[in-house]
Formats: C-alpha cells, structure tokens, sequence
C-alpha cells in the first residue's frame, strides 16, 4: 500500500514540474485534472466520427469451411444483441492533411459494408472510402477528398512504460462530442508485441480513436475489441496498437497493400502454476473446443513430447507449437495419473494425435 501511494505520489509531483504549478499554491488532482483536459483538447481536432452502414442481411464475412475453434462457448454467455454490432458510429484519427484516417480494421472490416462517411469536428460530411488495412495490428487506413485537416503525428511510443498516464479519445454518439477516458499502460508488450495494454475503458464506439499520453502525443490507435469475447467489450482489459508499429506499415498501407492475418498455431492448453518444478509442460486446463480438447487431453497431464520433440519445459512446448502450421496433424506423449479399480494410482505414458488449430483472437 505504502509503495502504491509513493507511485502516486511521485507522478503528480512529476506532473506539477511539467506544469510550473507549486504544489503548494494548487490542489494536484486539480492540475492533473487540467492535464487530461489539455491531453484531450489537442489530439481533439484530428479524432473525426464514422458511419458504417452495412447490408444486416449479410454476413459480416464468409465463414471458412472448417470452423475456428471457439473458446469457452461451453462455459460463457450465449451470443446475444449485446455482441453484435451497434449502428452506432465510431471513432477514427486523421493522419495527414489531405484526408488519410486511421481507425481499427474491426470498424470496417466484411463483405457488407456499403458506405463510410466521416463526420469531422466542425460537423462538415465526407464519404470515405477504405484503402488498406493489416489484420494482424488490426489497423485500416481511410482516404476522404479534403486539404488542409488537422493530421495528428504519430509520436514515438518506444519509451512507453507500465503505470504511464494515457487517454483514449473518441467521437461521442452526437458525432461532435468526445468521449475521454483515462487509465495507465497495464503492459507494453501484448499480443505478441503488436499492442499495448491499458486499463482505459473502450467500447464499441471510441475504439478506432486516439490513445494519446498525458500531453496529447499520438501514440497509439485503440484496437483489439471484438463482437466474439466472452467477457463482452472491455472487462478492464483494453488494447492500442502502438504509434511505431503504425508507422512501419503506414507506406504499405498509403501504397494500398492490403495485409492479411498470419495464421498463428494454437492447441487450447493452459500452463500450470507450478510448471517450473516439473520435467515436461503440465497443463493446469484444457479449454473447451479446442484440437487439444478433442484429442483426449486432460488437465494435469504433463506434455514430453510434441511433434517428435524432446519437451521438458513450457517454453520448449510453445516454440515447438509455433513451429507447426495450422491444420497440422501432429503426436505426441504426456504423462497422466491413473487409478483403475482395484489398483493404487500410478503415473503412465500415453500417446494421442492432434490436429493444430488456428489462434482463434
């Protein structure tokens, strides 16, 4: 506790310097208040709002052949309105003075989306049409026909750190208004290292909008939500796809190179607490629907080899998933407790086939 309130403590002395204010002369919460206030005022005039009109009669997307596993259906609510998308509009950035926008790919992604119009702060309309996107960031570009706009810079996001102010700025239902939402950097480097996690609570209408530190920098776009989570849109779990990885594609994505998901290799097995005392990859669960789950694996079994590989340790286990490709039929040995009647429990190899999934976030 006492290390919790130092933390605190320490930031808004660090926040009274940045502002000249004595502490002394003004109450702290009120200049950190003035702060948000002045972080939000100046990504403002670049956060614009967009409608998304869709054909309801069609399917967001075709639905591959062989189905995805889905996580947790057994165990989670059933789908509802509460998952499907709202009409609501959005929220999304503009990054260049003659009309280029940023927002997540989740905004317009599918086959029946018909029309985008962009609504800029000062209420002037503006069709926009979608020129690329990289589903792996979960970032689009859009393109309006407009000069002279507001573009907000995409500012170095390298030096980011866990308990870091940040602000997520969107375009209220009213299409002028903002929305503000505060919190911190949870951690830096999530989904692997394409996005930072923050706790500022996003929603179906300001994802897509601006993450900006404590003196308004750009320096990410909120992404990562999904009508598929089990946990609804923000449980205190949020995502930014971070301004540098923004930057790296953003030729591609000018040039109109559209980027496709990388398909990631996943069983369903969750690693045990205790794993590092054991010899091998203990599973603490096996998730429901997944290749792991119909190849018969049990919680506690204790994984030694996968796909004629030696596995003594999680991290062996993960690296060799990552070696598979998806629909990839691969063997291999666990350990498991048994205890048949009549017969103390022993401790016996067994052997299955599972057939690798697609990562299903």
């Amino acid at each position: 506790m006492r290390v919790k309130i130092l933390v605190v403590s320490l930031l808004l002395i660090s926040i009274l310097i940045a502002f000249k204010v004595e502490a002394q002369e003004e109450n702290p919460l009120t200049v950190l208040e003035r702060a948000f206030q002045k972080a939000a005022s100046k990504i403002a005039p670049s956060v614009v709002s967009l409608d998304v009109e869709r054909d309801l009669s069609k399917p967001e997307e075709t639905e591959e052949k062989e189905e995805k596993p889905v996580i947790g259906r057994e165990v989670g609510p059933s789908p509802g309105k509460y998952y499907s998308r709202p009409e609501s509009p959005v929220s999304g950035v503009i990054v260049t003075s003659d009309g280029h926008i940023l927002t997540t790919y989740f905004n317009v992604k599918g086959e029946n989306v018909q029309k985008i119009t962009a609504t800029l702060p000062d209420g002037k309309r503006f069709p926009a049409k979608v020129v690329a996107w990289d589903e792996n960031v979960d970032i689009a570009l859009l393109k309006i026909e407009a000069k002279d706009l507001p573009a907000a810079k995409l500012t170095d996001s390298s030096k980011l750190e866990q308990g870091r102010f940040v602000i997520a700025v969107g375009r209220s239902e009213d299409r002028v208004g903002l929305t503000v939402n505060t919190g911190i950097v949870s951690a830096t480097d999530r989904l692997d290292g394409k996005a930072i996690q923050i706790d500022a609570s996003l929603n179906y209408g300001n994802v897509g909008g601006a993450l900006v530190d404590i003196e308004g920098n750009l320096i990410g776009i909120t992404c990562h939500i999904s009508t598929k989570s089990m946990a609804g849109q923000n449980s205190g779990v949020g995502f930014a796809t971070p301004s540098n990885k923004i930057s790296e594609i953003m030729p591609d994505l000018i040039s109109g190179k559209v980027i496709k998901r990388i398909k990631k290799p996943f069983i369903g097995v969750q690693a045990s607490e205790g794993a590092e005392d054991v010899k091998g990859a203990e599973v603490a669960s096996v998730l429901p629907n997944t290749p792991a789950a119909e190849a018969g694996m049990q919680d506690k079994d204790i994984i030694i080899e996968f796909n004629d590989k030696k596995i003594e340790n999680w991290d062996q286990l993960r690296e060799a998933i990552k070696e598979c490709k998806v629909r990839q039929t691969v063997k291999l040995k666990a350990k498991r407790r048994v205890k048949r009647e009549g017969e103390e429990e022993k401790e016996e190899e067994v052997e299955m086939q599972l057939k690798v999934g697609e990562y299903p976030y």
